[in-house]
């Protein structure tokens, strides 16, 4: 069976200039991928006729889909439609549905209309209008020797729009995709050379699937990918998760693309159980990421910044005696600081941090990075020493994390 190839031109000079993140790539790329088509190749191109024109002509060499964002709009720096009208040797018409969206569109914003607006609907003659319900600019479908064009607004919620609601469908219809099954195991607490170490003997036995490591400073996410609608292949990826599960099983904390403090929330949800959190280093960077959840009222009781030596004295009763033998970046001080803000709030569980978060306060026993962070359930307790680099915002970042996976672990081990 052939397997079909996509390819994404994103048209913008912003995009090139680094002003704008490429996200619509990225979208694009993962929806493909859930039908059974993958993106061989991501082109990103200056707002220029020829480079246009180059850039089709590539694609219509070796992708069968070919899905371009950008260039759209009616102000003269918008290319697109002229370079599509020469590629494709077609006329401009007028379109009367895109017409009657535009003036629509404008009139539930109170905007009267200009000539620009109306320029909208002035179109390359293609084979397929694809109305845009959050915008103006349609999609423009061609299909010419079993290759199929696509040229969508480069606003993401336009685009987005139009991929989910009718290019999946269209490219279902028209292709005879080979199904992909997919399966994401998110882990944290290991590097990524131990935990490929760790899983190499199995991943040997399994060559026919496709297996990545994806690190990120909170972690390293494994992705296992097989195109095939061959049951004993199906069966036998099937196997390789569970094997990876039960040798790995410490560190995977979901197999959804969610981060750890919904993970954590959904438990602390489920168990009914409340939570309170005193930070130092991490300055509520982990109240600030349960929040994020919806939900976190049920959990979340309080979250204190005690980051002077005074506030862990008067807020979560700190011993001084503690802080003048151990310092504030001190097993010993971590571990005072959770039971106290346990205690004071009256929760279930209990979280706190503090370290050197750097670039400054080091010494030389205590250098950049070092963190203690503690968790409490109920009454039992766990305090870690890290060392996480010399970067200020990543070392928050991977001590808030660390707080919510020592919970998380504690937790389950009951």
């Amino acid at each position: 069976m052939k397997q079909f190839k996509a390819e994404i031109i994103s048209i913008g000079d912003e995009v090139l200039a680094g002003y704008t993140v490429n996200t619509n790539a990225t979208f694009i790329s993962q929806k493909l991928l859930s039908i059974g088509l993958p993106v061989q190749w991501v082109t990103t191109i200056s707002d220029q006729h020829n480079e246009i024109m180059q850039a089709l002509e590539s694609a219509a060499r070796r992708a069968d889909a070919v899905l371009v964002t950008g260039g759209l709009g009616p102000t003269p720096d918008d290319l697109t439609k002229k370079a599509i009208c020469d590629y494709f040797k077609v006329g401009m018409r007028q379109d009367a549905e895109t017409l009657e969206n535009v003036l629509h569109f404008l009139k539930a914003r109170g905007i009267k209309p200009t000539d620009l607006n109306q320029a909208q609907a002035l179109i390359p003659a293609c084979d397929m209008v694809i109305p845009n319900r959050v915008g103006t600019a349609p999609c423009l479908v061609f299909e010419r020797n079993g290759r199929h064009f696509f040229f969508m607004p480069g606003v993401p919620g336009e685009m987005k729009q139009m991929v989910s609601d009718h290019i999946l469908d269209y490219l279902k219809e028209q292709l005879s995709l080979t199904p992909v099954h997919t399966i994401l195991l998110r882990t944290t607490g290991i590097p990524e050379s131990r935990l490929y170490e760790k899983l190499k003997p199995i991943l040997e036995g399994f060559p026919e699937i496709q297996t990545a490591f994806l690190p990120r400073y909170i972690g390293v996410d494994i992705r296992f990918k097989l195109i095939s609608d061959d049951p004993k292949k199906i069966t036998r990826l099937k196997e390789l998760e569970t094997r990876i599960r039960s040798e790995a099983k410490k560190y995977i904390i979901t197999d959804q693309p969610i981060e750890l403090e919904q993970v954590l929330g959904d438990l602390l949800h489920k168990k009914e159980l409340s939570l309170s959190v005193a930070e130092s280093f991490t300055g509520g960077l982990i109240s600030d990421l349960l929040t994020n959840i919806p939900g976190s009222s049920d959990y979340l009781m309080a979250g204190l910044v005690t980051y002077s030596n005074a506030s862990k004295v008067n807020l979560l009763g700190v011993s001084e005696k503690t802080l003048e033998q151990f310092g504030a970046v001190s097993r010993e001080t971590a571990l005072e600081m959770v039971r106290g803000v346990q205690k004071r709030i009256g929760t279930d569980c209990a979280i706190s941090t503090t370290g050197i978060a750097g670039p400054g306060g080091a010494t030389d026993v205590k250098p950049v990075g070092l963190c203690y962070v503690a968790a409490r359930f109920r009454d039992k307790e766990i305090v870690k020493e890290f060392h996480f680099g010399t970067e200020r915002l990543i070392n928050k970042k991977r001590g808030a994390v660390a707080g919510l996976e020592l919970l998380r672990r504690l937790i389950l081990e009951q």
